[in-house]
C-alpha cells in the first residue's frame, strides 16, 4: 500500500533529526502536521485547496509564527488515530468537551460552535427521546464525534443512532429520507446542502444538545513545546489584533451571500 507523502515527509524528518545529537523533533521545514476532515465551512477541500475559516486561520498563524504546517484531510475516526500517534500534530477543527479536555492541548477558539440536532422543515419531525415512538427515529451521527454520546444521553436509543464518516453523507441521507435527523455542528451541514445543490433553508434546529463549547486546533499532548508556544503565540496575536474577528466577520458575510 502506497505511504502518504505527508506520513513520507515526518518520517524523513524524524531520521534525519536522529543523526543530529540534540536537535530538537521536527524543528525546521514541515514543523507539524495538521489532520482535518471534510467540515465546510471551517475546513475543506476545492481544487485541491484546502479552504474554509479554520484554513484561513492556519495561514495566518503559520506566517506569523515561521512555522511550516503539512496538512492532510482524512476522516474524523482515522485522523483521532493519526494525531495520537504523531507528536507533532493536530486535529481541526474539533470541539472541545470536558471529556476531551485532558487528551489535547488546545489553542483557539476559532468559533463557538454550538452542537444541535437538525431536521427538515417539511419532515414534521421532534427530537423527543422519550415519546413513545423515538425508537423509530433515525439520527446521524459522525463516527468519533460527540454528538452520538450527547444524543445517548438525551435519551435517544441506541437503535436510532447511525454512525457516517462525515457531514456530506449525514446531509445526503437526510434530503434522501433514510435519517429523519442529524446531530452536531449546524454549519457544516447547511454548507454540504448547498455545496450539493439541496435547498438549505429547509434545515432547521430541532434541540441544542450543548451551547458554545467552541471549535480548537488539538495538539497531541507530546507535542514539542517551543513548536506549540510558537503557534499559541501566533494565534494569540491573531485573536488581539482583530484579525480573527475579521476573518469571522468575512466568512458570515460570504455565508449570507449563499443563501
Amino acid at each position: 500500500m502506497e505511504v502518504p507523502a505527508w506520513r513520507r515527509s515526518l518520517a524523513a524528518l524524524a531520521s534525519a533529526a536522529a543523526l543530529m545529537p540534540g536537535a530538537m523533533p521536527a524543528a525546521r521545514a514541515g514543523d507539524l502536521l495538521g489532520i482535518t476532515e471534510d467540515v465546510p465551512p471551517f475546513t475543506y477541500l476545492e481544487r485541491g485547496r484546502f479552504v474554509g475559516l479554520a484554513n484561513e486561520v492556519l495561514d495566518r498563524v503559520a506566517a506569523q509564527s515561521g512555522l511550516r504546517v503539512q496538512r492532510s484531510i482524512q476522516p474524523f475516526a482515522r485522523g483521532l488515530k493519526t494525531v495520537e500517534d504523531l507528536p507533532n500534530s493536530f486535529l481541526y477543527v474539533v470541539v472541545r468537551t470536558p471529556a476531551r479536555e485532558p487528551l489535547y492541548r488546545w489553542v483557539g477558539p476559532l468559533d463557538d460552535c454550538d452542537l444541535v440536532v437538525m431536521t427538515l422543515r417539511s419532515s414534521g419531525v421532534d427530537f423527543s427521546p422519550h415519546a413513545p415512538d423515538a425508537q423509530a427515529l433515525r439520527i446521524g451521527v459522525i463516527k468519533g464525534s460527540p454528538a452520538g454520546k450527547m444524543v445517548r444521553e438525551a435519551g435517544m436509543p441506541e437503535r436510532s443512532i447511525y454512525q457516517t464518516p462525515g457531514s456530506e453523507t449525514s446531509t445526503r441521507m437526510l434530503y434522501a429520507g433514510h435519517l429523519d435527523m442529524v446531530a452536531g455542528l449546524s454549519l457544516p451541514y447547511q454548507h454540504q446542502a448547498a455545496r450539493l445543490g439541496l435547498d438549505a433553508g429547509q434545515l432547521m434546529v430541532a434541540h441544542v444538545l450543548q451551547k458554545g463549547y467552541g471549535c480548537y486546533f488539538a495538539f497531541n499532548r507530546q507535542v514539542n513545546e517551543t513548536l506549540f508556544q510558537r503557534f499559541a503565540a501566533a494565534f494569540e496575536t491573531l485573536r488581539s489584533s482583530g484579525e480573527l474577528k475579521a476573518l469571522q466577520d468575512r466568512a458570515a458575510q460570504a455565508r449570507a451571500a449563499r443563501r
